[in-house]
């Protein structure tokens, strides 16, 4: 059967219309004549929203751009479309909104720390710097370490080493 199938497509050889996108774009897929994957095609509305594409900032959508790449294998559907352009919007006012309240909050902080000190803390002869007392042990148990515990570097800090000659071994095999 896949032989008929083959002898059809290339005597009827036409495009398959796969969809459109919420911008009117469609979007089609033609049958490869070598049985490989089928080559997929975008078809602009106009010739300058094409360059708009290509040139500008305008991106497809990531569902149309993932199937004309060949990693998704059916076509999305304009429901798709439509939930994904509504979850962008939500994320974005969602940081619009994230975005105001920690400008709110910045101001608000800068208007904390921006009042005036009372007189009596602000005075020119500053006041003396008391040390902090020693922190107390609570266990009567815990172990100070000792002096003479082992060290790693009193070896290497005794005596300075001096190269020694070496001399290649031939490997055995």
């Amino acid at each position: 059967m896949s032989f008929l199938r083959r002898v059809w497509q290339q005597c009827f050889w036409k495009p398959y219309f796969a969809g459109k996108d919420l911008e009117g774009n469609r979007y089609f897929e033609f049958p490869n004549r070598g049985g490989d994957r089928p080559k997929r095609i975008i078809q602009y509305i106009s010739d300058d929203d094409m360059l708009a594409y290509v040139a500008s900032g305008r991106r497809l959508s990531v569902q149309w751009s993932s199937w004309l790449t060949h990693t998704r294998r059916d076509p999305p559907t304009i429901e798709e479309l439509r939930a994904d352009l509504a979850h962008r919007k939500r994320v974005q006012a969602n940081a619009a909104r994230l975005e105001e309240r920690e400008k709110e909050e910045r101001s608000r902080l800068a208007s904390q720390t921006t009042f005036v000190l009372p007189h009596s803390q602000s005075s020119d002869t500053p006041k003396p710097v008391e040390p902090l007392p020693e922190p107390k042990e609570t266990r009567s148990d815990h172990r100070k370490p000792d002096a003479e515990a082992y060290d790693p570097w009193a070896a290497a800090n005794k005596a300075p080493e001096e190269p020694q000659s070496w001399t290649p071994v031939a490997r055995r095999r």
